[in-house]
């Protein structure tokens, strides 16, 4: 996929309110085809575990996390929010930061059992899982989207990257680029599930694009002169 120059914030870059997510998402899917499953998972619920136990590590890490607490039948709010913290720990181990991340989605489990989250407008929802143990914005974002189908952009690296690349002005944090593109989201026509399959095809050419700067780099001057 071409695309522009590799500035943050060059003179003359473009606001992030005036970013068309429409051209952005057909652009994309042009590129890369439909990422309607990008994201496994056998339940909605599984989906929210996932965002937390994703949190700084591999994706192949929060996987095994998955399955163990499958394997454990502790993959529902009802199990996970009685679960034992001790024992929940052994399960969830391989995504890293072991005791945090049990805490957090226990209270997660909790909250969904004891709550009704699909009431809520969008920005109590928000307000609510911001409240929780362990989730952050982008995750808080995350879950809104692919649980609740509430319309979301994630602005993760790989979308904060992306951004710069086409030459927009990009802030260094999540959700100040969050708050400047809330304008273009409020102005789309992409629905919840578009969105998140925006998402998707967001991290697929941040993926790509990685590879391409590899390709790059092994075939540069510098690394055939330290092939000699």
């Amino acid at each position: 996929m071409a695309t522009p120059r590799d500035s943050r914030a060059s003179a003359g870059a473009r606001r992030l309110a005036d970013l068309d997510l429409g051209v952005l998402y057909e652009r994309l899917l042009a590129a890369h085809g439909p990422q309607d499953d990008w994201w496994p998972a056998e339940s909605a619920f599984e989906r929210m575990v996932s965002a937390i136990l994703v949190q700084n590590t591999r994706w192949e890490n929060a996987a095994a996390a998955i399955s163990n607490l499958r394997e454990a039948g502790l993959m529902s709010p009802e199990a996970l929010a009685q679960a034992d913290p001790e024992a929940l720990a052994g399960p969830v181990r391989p995504a890293g930061f072991m005791t945090a991340k049990s805490a957090a989605v226990r209270g997660l489990a909790a909250w969904v059992r004891d709550g009704e989250p699909e009431a809520l407008g969008d920005e109590e929802l928000r307000a609510q899982l911001l409240a929780l143990r362990g989730v952050g914005p982008e995750t808080a974002d995350v879950i809104a989207l692919y649980r609740y189908e509430r319309r979301a952009f994630i602005a993760d690296a790989y979308a904060r990257r992306l951004l710069a690349r086409f030459d927009y002005a990009v802030p260094g944090s999540y959700e100040a680029t969050r708050r400047q593109v809330l304008p273009a989201l409020e102005a789309s026509a992409l629905g919840a599930r578009e969105l998140g399959e925006l998402h998707g095809l967001i991290v697929e050419e941040g993926k790509a694009d990685a590879q391409r700067s590899q390709a790059r780099a092994r075939h540069s001057p510098t690394a055939a002169a330290r092939a000699r």
